[in-house]
C-alpha cells in the first residue's frame, strides 16, 4: 500500500478516528458510510475528513449543539 502525505491509509484512518473520538466519543465505524479511501487518495487531512464525515452524518445532538440548544 502506498502512502499519501507520508501516511498509509491505515495510519490516516487512525488519525481520523482519533479526531472523531475526541469530538463525539465514537469512531468512523459508528457513522454513516463515507468514502474515506477517496478522501485519503484526494490528500485530505484527517481533520478535514473527520469534519466532512461528521457534517454528512445525521447526528441530532451535534446539530442542536451547533445551534446553541444543547449544553454539555
Amino acid at each position: 500500500m502506498s502512502a499519501v502525505n507520508g501516511r498509509t491509509f491505515k495510519q490516516w484512518m487512525g488519525a481520523v478516528d482519533a479526531i472523531i473520538s475526541r469530538r463525539i466519543g465514537m469512531t468512523s465505524s459508528d457513522l454513516a458510510d463515507t468514502t474515506y479511501w477517496d478522501m485519503w487518495n484526494d490528500e485530505m487531512t484527517p481533520a478535514e475528513a473527520a469534519d466532512e464525515a461528521l457534517a454528512n452524518d445525521d447526528l441530532p445532538w451535534l446539530e442542536a449543539e451547533a445551534e446553541g440548544q444543547f449544553q454539555a
